[in-house]
């Protein structure tokens, strides 16, 4: 039996939650707006619209612009505690 990937498990809405999108082509449940984009963009790529494919390469852009951003400030925050701790080490090892 194949593996499943992550975009083929059925997202299930919690039952006290009204959806707030569903995918105009298959109908499917999303909890934002965005995630329907993305969703049509991805799944739903050739039968999509001009529009839909334009705010889905937006949404995509501006999401890999925001990990962009997390990544930059996750490798100066390793940057500099290793340069606290050396600079600590080299601190209590000079006496």
């Amino acid at each position: 039996m194949p593996a499943e990937r992550a975009t083929d498990v059925e997202y299930d809405v919690p039952d006290d939650e009204t959806p707030a999108a569903r995918c105009p082509y298959c109908d499917r449940p999303f909890r934002t707006e965005e995630y329907t984009t993305l969703h049509v963009g991805t799944s739903h790529a050739e039968e999509c619209t001009d529009a839909e494919r334009e705010a889905f390469e937006e949404l995509r852009d501006d999401e890999t612009y925001d990990l962009f951003t997390f990544h930059l400030k996750a490798a100066v925050s390793v940057f500099l505690v290793y340069f606290l701790f050396t600079f600590l080490y080299a601190l209590v090892w000079s006496g």
